[in-house]
């Protein structure tokens, strides 16, 4: 029962991974469009309204990816509970970097109720 446990974890903590890096790698892209969009504009000495609209509509594609990574780090965390509360206790499915401790209840969690979770322990493999 222990290794079904522990072997559900990884894979639950494998696909949060996979999907942190795939948001961070959107969240990349939209910024690079982001600058992509103002410079050509300049570059091509069009006037400030071309292209305004689509302009607005990236930079808010970007917030709201922010917000998406928000949710996704409130699960990560919402998952640390949930490892202790099915007996798995602290234990890392990787090496990765801990947060300081405070900072995730500090930095505008969409789910304070995890406010004293700070260490999530399905840390990223290297």
């Amino acid at each position: 029962m222990l290794n079904e446990r522990v072997s559900a974890a990884k894979k639950i903590a494998s696909e949060l991974h996979q999907a942190e890096d795939a948001l961070d790698e959107a969240m990349i892209c939209i910024a690079r469009l982001a600058a992509t969009l103002p410079t050509a504009r300049r570059d091509t000495n069009m006037s400030a309204i071309v292209g305004q609209t689509a302009m607005g509509k990236v930079a808010h594609a970007l917030a709201a990816a922010g917000e998406v990574r928000q949710l996704l780090t409130d699960a990560h965390l919402a998952l640390t509970v949930t490892q202790k509360e099915v007996g798995l206790g602290t234990r890392m499915f990787g090496a990765g970097v801990k947060p300081p401790s405070g900072m995730l209840s500090d930095e505008g969690s969409n789910d304070q109720a995890l406010a004293d979770v700070v260490t999530p322990s399905f840390a990223k493999a290297s």
